[in-house]
């Protein structure tokens, strides 16, 4: 755990920069519970379907270094900041960049395939998953609970071989963190992208299970 985790520095560095030139560009009008209009959104990479149709498939990978508030922002940085060293130490820097892409995106997949249009009829549970309208859809937390199911199969996985430090850590010990997030997302259905979190969450799941770590 002596390792260095340049490339979590790098993430947080780099969302912040995008950040602070998406306020530059909307004339750094809002605080801290203020959100960025849809077209500088739109302007800096967020995902769209209907852009997505046209060929704008690079809206599947921008999302993730875009934010929709400086709460928004601060959650999702605060939480890459607690997860993402351990990630990286344990797995090594390519696969943390490679865990991190490739969840980031599954989110994004999840998001895209869930925007069912006004004509689908959905019920609650629906609407914690599907979406009726097209709304610009940003942020890491796709990624971020990426780095989750990679550390919860972490934790099954190698529970033989680990301390007991990190066996209340990872593993079943995540389990109270996922369905509290779970639950905030049922509350804020309509307005958390709930398909992005748990793609991006089974994905780390999956690649958790293929993937040694670092020895």
């Amino acid at each position: 755990m002596e390792r260095p985790y340049k490339f979590t520095i790098f993430l947080l560095v780099t969302n912040l920069f995008v950040f602070m030139l998406m306020w530059q560009t909307s004339g750094m009008r809002f605080g801290i519970l203020g959100a960025f209009d849809a077209p500088v959104l739109v302007a800096y990479g967020a995902k769209l379907n209907s852009l997505v149709n046209a060929g704008q498939w690079w809206r599947l990978i921008a999302p993730m270094f875009v934010h929709v508030s400086l709460l928004h922002l601060l959650v999702n940085m605060y939480s890459l900041w607690i997860i993402g060293p351990y990630v990286e130490k344990l797995y090594g820097a390519s696969k943390f960049v490679v865990i991190w892409v490739l969840t980031g995106i599954a989110g994004l997949v999840a998001s895209y395939l869930t925007v069912v249009g006004p004509a689908v009829p959905l019920g609650g549970l629906g609407r914690f998953i599907f979406k009726i309208h097209d709304d610009a859809s940003a942020g890491a937390s796709g990624a971020l609970f990426g780095l989750v199911g990679v550390l919860f199969v972490f934790g099954i996985k190698f529970r033989h071989e680990l301390p007991e430090g990190f066996k209340r850590a990872f593993g079943i010990g995540l389990l109270p963190m996922i369905v509290l997030n779970l639950f905030i997302g049922y509350v804020g259905r309509g307005i958390i992208d709930n398909a992005a979190h748990l793609g991006g969450l089974a994905a780390g799941a999956a690649l958790a299970l293929v993937i040694d770590y670092r020895r």
